[in-house]
């Protein structure tokens, strides 16, 4: 499991932090994981865990950093 306080300090981008999170729990969700047994089959955790320590590579594309408000044109 991840401590709160790692979470709580983390200095980089949360949003980018969540997205990441995000994909990589649904990657674990279809593909599976060989940590998923130490974590009890708690996905979300795992990859919580996985992308918090750089454990994994990834990247977000540039496009997919704003939201739908910013793509729209409604937040300046």
């Amino acid at each position: 499991m991840v401590p709160v306080y790692e979470i709580v300090d983390f200095t980089g981008n949360r949003y980018l932090l969540a997205k990441a999170v995000m994909i990589r729990a649904r990657q674990i969700n279809f593909m599976g994981d060989e940590d998923l047994e130490k974590f009890n089959g708690k996905i979300a955790s795992l990859a919580l865990k996985q992308v918090l320590y750089s454990e994994i590579k990834y990247y977000i594309p540039e496009g997919e950093t704003k939201s739908r408000e910013e793509k729209s044109g409604k937040i300046t």
